[in-house]
């Protein structure tokens, strides 16, 4: 009787091994891709991931690689291949990165960069789909929204800081935004280069013909060292900018840009994270089109607003979703 009693006992323990096992095994891998340079966005990935009911620890694990253009992408893509995820979640703007993980036999979700992998429909063409950068007409509302907080003045044109490398927004789309609203360009200055970024800033900033400065972000120092957004760039950017800009992420208001007429990057990622979702639960990559951001954030910053001299109209803090009245987000109003 005892020896039936073991043998029961033991047949329980190898039983529950081999489930253990079996879970394990089963767990999906999930491998998320960042920038060095702007805050985490795993947290929200992870959300989405659980709103389509796929928990750390419990169904799926994820590991993390945090990287940027000036990393060497050939060592990423031997990494990601000891990895050996189940889907990659690349929130990360150099472009390079994406060319590297295309073609890979792995699913990227992407939240940036995404239209030149699809279709004009948004079918993916290679491995990759995801969450567009922008809404449609967004360079033009934003545009359309800073003229209503900081009108032109006669005479006055603006100026556009060009980054391809950063390949965020294009040159062309930037053009035709300002074409549209019949706004004219003084100049486009190449500001690849993190030091010709900030001499093209403070040139223009004091130039009196020049209402706003457009930009796009420096992606390199010139020795090829890489920039720091939040340690180095936004706070001489603080300190620096005279004109008015408008930006497309909320975060970089929380940093000093006057304004933002854009995505909500929180919704996004959590939204990326929802896509990723899809692959795991078996869905091909080609049946997942692109997916436009489902929600739009305004955002304003009155302490930039106050140093620029521009007081910001009841009307336009009615539109606001965020209105932040320090650098470090603790002043903060959300509707």
């Amino acid at each position: 009787m005892k020896r039936i009693v073991m043998m029961s006992v033991l047949l329980v323990v190898l039983l529950a091994v081999v489930v253990n096992i079996g879970f394990a095994a089963e767990k999906k891998k999930v491998l998320l891709l960042e920038t060095s340079i702007i805050i985490s966005s795993a947290q929200q990935i992870l959300q989405g991931l659980e709103q389509a009911g796929f928990v750390d620890q419990k169904n799926m694990t994820y590991s993390t690689i945090r990287m940027s253009a000036t990393d060497d992408v050939t060592q990423l893509v031997a990494e990601v291949k000891e990895v050996a995820p189940d889907v990659i979640v690349a929130n990360i703007e150099a472009g390079n990165v994406l060319e590297a993980l295309k073609n890979l036999p792995i699913p990227v979700i992407t939240g940036m960069n995404v239209d030149r992998y699809v279709t004009a429909e948004g079918v993916p063409t290679a491995n990759i789909t995801g969450v567009y950068t922008v809404l449609p007409d967004m360079v033009y509302n934003s545009y359309k929204f800073l003229q209503k907080i900081a009108p032109l003045k006669q005479g006055q044109s603006v100026v556009y800081l060009d980054n391809p490398e950063f390949q965020l927004l294009s040159k062309d789309t930037v053009m035709a935004g300002l074409q549209r609203l019949e706004i004219p360009v003084k100049a486009v200055v190449d500001a690849t280069v993190y030091e010709d970024w900030q001499q093209a800033m403070l040139k223009y900033s004091n130039d009196p013909e020049v209402g706003w400065i457009l930009r796009a972000s420096p992606s390199k120092k010139r020795d090829g060292s890489r920039v720091n957004m939040v340690t180095e760039l936004y706070p001489w950017q603080q300190e620096n900018l005279k004109k008015p800009t408008v930006t497309y992420w909320d975060i970089a208001v929380q940093m000093g840009t006057l304004c933002a007429f854009g995505v909500d990057i929180n919704e996004s990622n959590a939204q990326t994270g929802r896509m990723a979702a899809r692959v795991l639960q078996g869905e091909p990559i080609q049946s997942i089109k692109a997916e436009y951001p489902g929600k739009v954030s305004i955002s304003l910053n009155r302490k930039t607003a106050t140093n620029l001299g521009i007081v910001f109209s009841l009307d336009v803090l009615n539109l606001a979703n965020v209105i932040y009245d320090d650098y470090e987000g603790k002043q903060v109003i959300r509707k």
